[in-house]
């Protein structure tokens, strides 16, 4: 079974448990069976916990939340339909649980649909149809699609590495929210969240068009940020730039917020970083898998405090 028909699948289990548990007539048997299936697999638990957490699935009264004859529909709706006809359900329950609950810039309702998608402290290693290598870093999700003549992977949001399967003759492209990048080497990364990207040349040139508008040639070894306004000037690839795949963070001369940054897809809840301290410059390596160890061993080194007012609330700040 390929990797779109066992999501499919996830997806449509969790759809029939949605529409059972919220018809009112779903008995205690029902609830067992519900929770020994979400237990059976952290890729059900991922998946409820975020309808839960984001949308209220699960929780609130029929009459505030999913139609159960649309949800219906996405059973019989084959690929790239069902999700669509899933996504449109499940933004039924977030307007009517309110905006706050639904979506941020991310679009949490694509990242609980897409193909392949990793949840918090959660790395992925994938193989893909045409035998490239794909790598997920924490909190990532993206769509695949390998049908006909098409090698294309979109990132939805999070960070990825490819090692490409030369094939002349099926360019491989990727895409995100806001670049189109043809792959023409065979190994690169790419980030992109909350509108901010970068893509790393490890092996190998790129062309990125950024939406349709400019375009540039990424050689080996280079890197380049890029936003909705433009790309940055290109540079030579920083120290590290896949290191995470190990589970390393490698930095020299950095500023502490893009430390913060990395650590933030590691742990649950919010890690603020005061202004006031975050160019303080840092060079090391870490374990991304040991954040609390992380912030200890930085506020030793550098002149910050972290205040804990629980464990999903940490601010780092001048000591």
């Amino acid at each position: 079974m390929n990797i779109e028909n066992q999501h499919d699948d996830v997806i449509d289990n969790a759809t029939r448990w949605i529409v059972l548990l919220r018809s009112g007539h779903a008995s205690e048997a029902d609830w067992q069976a519900y929770r020994q299936w979400r237990a059976q697999d952290l890729r059900h638990e991922q998946l409820c916990a975020q309808l839960e957490t984001r949308l209220g699935v699960f929780k609130v009264p029929i009459a505030q939340g999913v139609s159960g004859k649309v949800l219906q529909q996405a059973l019989t709706t084959p690929g790239t339909s069902r999700r669509k006809l899933l996504q449109g359900a499940l933004a039924c329950t977030g307007v009517a649980l309110g905006a706050s609950l639904l979506v941020s810039q991310r679009t949490a309702l694509g990242e609980l649909t897409a193909d392949v998608s990793t949840g918090t402290a959660e790395r992925r290693t994938v193989s893909l149809p045409d035998g490239s290598e794909l790598f997920l870093n924490a909190k990532s999700a993206v769509d695949l699609d390998f049908s006909g003549p098409h090698r294309i992977v979109r990132l939805l949001d999070g960070e990825l590495r490819v090692k490409v399967a030369v094939n002349p003759a099926t360019p491989f492209q990727l895409v995100t929210p806001q670049a189109l990048i043809h792959v023409l080497g065979s190994d690169l990364t790419v980030r992109e969240r909350e509108g901010q990207g970068l893509v790393v040349a490890l092996k190998g040139a790129l062309q990125i068009a950024r939406q349709g508008l400019e375009t540039l040639q990424l050689q080996t070894g280079h890197e380049v940020s890029y936003d909705r306004y433009g790309f940055s000037p290109v540079r030579l690839m920083s120290l590290g730039a896949a290191a995470w795949v190990d589970g390393l963070l490698e930095v020299r001369d950095v500023p502490l917020a893009q430390i913060i940054e990395a650590l933030r897809p590691y742990r649950g809840g919010v890690l603020r970083i005061d202004p006031a301290v975050a160019e303080l410059r840092v060079s090391g390596m870490f374990r991304l898998d040991k954040t609390e160890q992380v912030l200890d061993t930085l506020a030793r080194t550098l002149p910050i405090q972290v205040l804990r007012r629980s464990d999903y609330w940490v601010t780092v700040t001048s000591a």
